[in-house]
Order: C-alpha cells, then structure tokens, then sequence
C-alpha cells in the first residue's frame, strides 16, 4: 500500500494567475487607500517609497499639520 507523500507542494502559479492576483491586490488597494497611496505601495521601490514619504510629511508640516500622536477615538474627555 502506498503512503501519503511528506510534502505537498503546489505547482507554481501562471502567469496569468499572477496577473489576476496582481490586481485584485491593486483594486484592493485603490479601495482601501485610494489612487495615490495604491500607488505608492504598489508600484516605488522601498527606497522610493520612502522619499515619498518623508516629502508628504515635510508638506504636511509646512501647511501646519500637527505631526504627532492623535488621542484615541473613544477616552475620557475629562
């Protein structure tokens, strides 16, 4: 009688599956956060993302954004 193998592993994914999962994770993220930031997650690179980032929080800051740790939604107000 034969046994059950140790391992299973999957055949590796299609190109196309690929692309199918590719943007259901872009749509995913176009819901979530919007154009700009599917974009940013999606398409720079680490350091790219980055440079970004720290730019969006140099402008929010030069038009008077506090920076900084917001109260928790639900607390006591006294």
């Amino acid at each position: 009688m034969k046994r059950a193998p140790l391992t299973y592993r999957l055949p590796p994914w299609t190109k196309e599956q690929l692309a199918r999962i590719r943007e259901i994770e872009r749509d995913y993220h176009v819901r979530a956060f919007g154009e700009e930031l599917a974009r940013v997650n999606l398409d720079m690179t680490k350091e790219e993302r980055h440079r970004y980032l720290a730019w969006m929080r140099k402008t929010a800051r030069a038009h008077g954004v506090k920076i900084g740790r917001s109260r928790p939604p639900y607390g006591d107000e006294s």
